[in-house]
């Protein structure tokens, strides 16, 4: 896995690279200035914007280093260098080429540019941009060149992935020595472009004491999906899938759900679902077994199916809705000892609760429904989707995956980020796809966490490959989703 860090790890990880590489910290920002200017060598005219810290030091370099190459360069600097500081004072000291203020610059210089440099803000960034640093931040992001962030884009809160206020939308950001984790998630994904790390030559294991925030999920995690099937094997191996949901007139989120569980190899799967439904689901997929619950002859035939045709996990939620009949089925399903699985108004449900299932393996909430499970607002939850999911794992004791932009996933102790999907999964029917998956890998022998992990990458792959970028059904989801396994 590849490490995340948040951004109080910044300086900690600067100081030990430079200890390890055996320079100093102005050295280590000439270091980190040459990985960025690596993929400018070919530009012809740049244009640097600097700000007041170490970040606007690394453009000062750049900059030179540019200069120095035959390259045509203009600066145009926040501020002045005699009223910098440190590393970043030396570094526009040794600069030689024209630098002008963002005033003067906005008074009408017209520099025809190849490429945007965006070395105003770093990682340090906690609080809104105001005044001139909002207005330069406008400018850029309504410019039609490239735009290339040194470490972050300008605006980007580096834990939490929140726009502060206003932020560079650049098309590569170059990451230098540690991955933050506001890169991967929220608004992170929509604002860094093309991210590419630059690790300096320093040693992953002279960063090794530095705590780590979380773990991103690489693709070939999807190599765990593909397990070789013994020739002498049958249905039963790959385990039994009970979807329980689906209320009068919401058929199609339990019906994907399942189909999900069959697509991810397990081996058999049942809908428990209202009467109005039982007698379609085998008709609409030929593969699946339905059991209709009316809510009023009692729960015997529901404990009579687990008994017969004994599940390894419970998928509950899926079009459940929050009626009578709903609630029933809820607390039917939720006394099993059976691993569950809860989704959609199966988390409305949980969080009225009035105990958490003992047997709750994992939920899938999105920022509404975890503002639900939280006694929060969404407001709240996107703020730090970090701290959310957490709160989420430790409050009902089971692996939480919070969806969105860069989605999270969290056992307790490790947090993982998804750094693959894109607007392809925001569909009706997206998020039933994701509960099957997640329920027909637990069914499989997965744990919940590696379940959830190899669910929720396996997803977002699916939906990049779907229609190649335009708008898709959860159905297509579907049929993407072999097409990705390694």
């Amino acid at each position: 896995m590849t490490p995340l860090y948040s951004n109080d790890k910044t300086q900690t990880i600067d100081q030990l690279a430079a200890q390890a590489l055996g320079v100093n910290s102005f050295e280590l920002m000439q270091r980190a200035a040459a990985a960025v200017y690596a993929h400018l060598t070919t530009c012809k005219r740049l244009l640097v914007f600097t700000g007041p810290g170490n970040n606007g030091g690394d453009g000062w370099v750049i900059a030179e280093m540019a200069r120095q190459q035959g390259q045509a360069v203009l600066l145009v600097a926040m501020r002045p260098p005699a009223e910098l500081a440190g590393d970043a004072r030396l570094a526009a000291e040794h600069y030689q080429g024209e630098h002008i203020t963002f005033e003067a610059f906005q008074k009408g210089v017209n520099f025809p540019h190849d490429v945007l440099v965006d070395a105003v803000f770093g990682t340090g960034l906690n609080q809104a941009v105001r005044g001139a640093y909002q207005a330069v931040i406008n400018w850029i992001n309504q410019q039609s060149q490239p735009v290339l962030a040194v470490d972050i884009p300008s605006g980007l809160n580096g834990t939490t992935g929140q726009i502060e206020g206003v932020a560079v939308q650049a098309d590569h950001t170059v990451s230098i020595l540690a991955r933050n984790t506001g890169l991967y998630t929220l608004d992170g994904k929509a604002c860094c472009g093309t991210i590419h790390f630059a690790d300096l030559a320093v040693a992953p294991a002279a960063l090794s004491s530095v705590p780590v925030s979380a773990e991103l999920l690489p693709a070939h995690v999807l190599q765990q999906v593909v397990q070789r099937r013994p020739a002498n094997s049958h249905k039963g191996h790959f385990g039994h899938v009970l979807v329980a949901g689906g209320q009068a007139g919401m058929l199609g989120a339990v019906l994907l759900a399942g189909q999900a569980v069959l697509r991810s190899g397990a081996g058999l799967c049942t809908v428990v679902t209202d009467p109005e439904h039982a007698n379609w689901i085998p008709l609409q997929t030929p593969e699946l077994m339905s059991q209709a619950f009316d809510g009023t002859d009692g729960e015997g035939a529901f404990w009579s199916l687990l008994e017969r045709k004994p599940p390894q996990v419970l998928l509950l939620g899926m079009g459940l809705g929050l009626s009578q009949w709903s609630k029933q089925v809820y607390q039917m399903v939720t006394r099993s000892e059976v691993p569950l699985v809860v989704d959609a108004d199966g988390l409305t449900l949980l969080a009225a609760a009035a105990r958490v299932p003992e047997h709750l393996a994992v939920i899938t909430p999105h920022p509404k429904e975890a503002a639900v499970l939280l006694g929060s607002t969404v407001a709240e939850v996107q703020a730090d989707r970090w701290q959310a999911v957490q709160a989420l794992a430790e409050r009902y004791q089971c692996v939480a995956v919070l969806k969105g932009s860069g989605s999270l996933i969290c056992d307790g102790q490790t947090t993982w980020c998804c750094p693959f999907g894109n607007a392809n999964l925001a569909t009706a029917g997206s998020g039933d796809v994701l509960g099957g998956l997640v329920a027909g890998l637990l069914a499989q022998g997965h744990a919940p966490a590696p379940a959830a992990c190899l669910a929720v990458t396996w997803h977002a792959l699916a939906g990049e490959r779907s229609a190649q970028g335009l708008c898709l059904t959860a159905s297509d989801l579907l049929a993407e989703l072999h097409r990705v396994l390694p």
